[in-house]
C-alpha cells in the first residue's frame, strides 16, 4: 500500500519545474495559442500606453476567446453539412412575387430554436427556399446551436438502411440530437410506408424537444400525395406547423429566368 507522503507520477508531457515556462508557453499549454501568440505584441503596447497587467489580460483574453469563438462556430458550421452556404443579406426580397419579409428576420432571430418550434418555407422551385433555410441555419452555428442539413430523401435513405443493420434506434437518435435539424427538398420525392413511418418518427421525437427547418415544393393539402396515406401526411404537417412559423413564397423561379438569359 503505497505512503500518504508518496507523490503522484508526474505526467511525462509536464516539465519537473513548471516554474520554468515562460507565460507564452504557459498559456500554449493552456490551449490559449493565439494569446500566447499576441503575448510580445500586447505588452509593448500597454507599456507604451502605460495601461495596468489588468488592463492587458482583458485584452488577451478577450481577444482569445473571439477567435476561440470564431473557431468553433466555422468547426460547427463544418460539421453541420450546410450547402451551399448563404445568407439572409444576399437574398432579393424583392425577386419574389409574394414573402413575408418580416416573417423571415423572425426567423433570422432564431427565438423558434429557443423555443423548440419549426420552421417551413412552402413555395414552388427556385424561389428561395434552400437560399432562405441555409441562411438560418449558419446564423444558428455561428450562435453555437448543433445544426445539421440534410435531404428529405437522403433522410429516408438513411433510416431505412439503419432499419435493415438493426441500428435504427440509434439513428434516430442521432437524428433527434441536433439543435436545428433541415430537411431540404420534402415534396420532390414520394415515400412509401416504411419512408413515411420513419420520417414520422424523426418528427415526433424532435417535436417539441427541437427545432427543425422544412423547405417544401408542396401545400399540405397535397402532402397525401407524399406520403403513402392521408394520416402520415397530416401526422408530420401537424407536428410541424404546430406553434412553428410557416413561410409562404409565391413567384417564378429564378433558375429558369436565368436559364432564358
Amino acid at each position: 500500500m503505497p505512503s500518504s507522503t508518496q507523490r503522484p507520477p508526474r505526467s511525462p508531457d509536464l516539465p519537473a519545474d513548471l516554474q520554468t515556462l515562460s507565460l507564452a508557453e504557459v498559456l500554449r499549454a493552456l490551449g490559449l495559442d493565439h494569446a500566447a501568440g499576441q503575448l510580445d505584441t500586447a505588452t509593448q503596447k500597454a507599456i507604451a500606453r502605460n495601461e495596468s497587467p489588468t488592463s492587458l489580460l482583458d485584452a488577451l483574453m478577450r481577444e482569445q476567446l473571439r477567435i476561440s469563438v470564431q473557431s468553433r462556430a466555422q468547426q460547427a458550421l463544418k460539421r453541420s453539412g450546410i450547402f451551399p452556404l448563404t445568407t439572409l443579406d444576399s437574398y432579393d426580397f424583392t425577386y419574389p412575387k409574394s414573402i413575408d419579409r418580416d416573417l423571415c428576420l423572425r426567423a433570422a432571430s432564431l427565438d423558434f430554436i429557443r423555443e423548440k418550434a419549426s420552421c417551413i418555407f412552402l413555395g414552388p422551385s427556385g424561389v428561395g427556399k434552400t437560399h432562405l433555410a441555409n441562411a438560418i441555419g449558419q446564423l444558428a452555428c455561428l450562435r453555437g446551436y448543433r445544426v445539421r442539413f440534410v435531404l428529405a430523401a437522403d433522410l429516408v435513405n438513411s433510416l431505412t438502411a439503419a432499419q435493415a443493420r438493426n441500428t435504427l434506434h440509434k439513428r434516430l437518435s442521432a437524428w433527434s440530437a441536433y439543435d436545428l435539424l433541415l430537411v431540404d427538398e420534402l415534396g420532390y420525392l414520394s415515400f412509401d410506408a416504411r419512408g413515411a413511418d420513419l420520417l414520422y418518427q424523426v418528427f415526433n421525437r424532435r417535436y417539441q424537444r427541437a427545432s427543425t427547418i422544412v423547405t417544401t415544393n408542396l401545400p399540405f393539402k397535397d402532402w397525401g400525395k407524399l406520403f403513402s396515406t392521408a394520416s402520415a401526411a397530416s401526422a408530420i404537417a401537424d407536428r410541424l406547423v404546430h406553434k412553428g412559423l410557416l413561410i409562404r413564397i409565391q413567384g417564378k423561379s429564378r433558375r429558369s429566368d436565368q436559364e432564358i438569359e
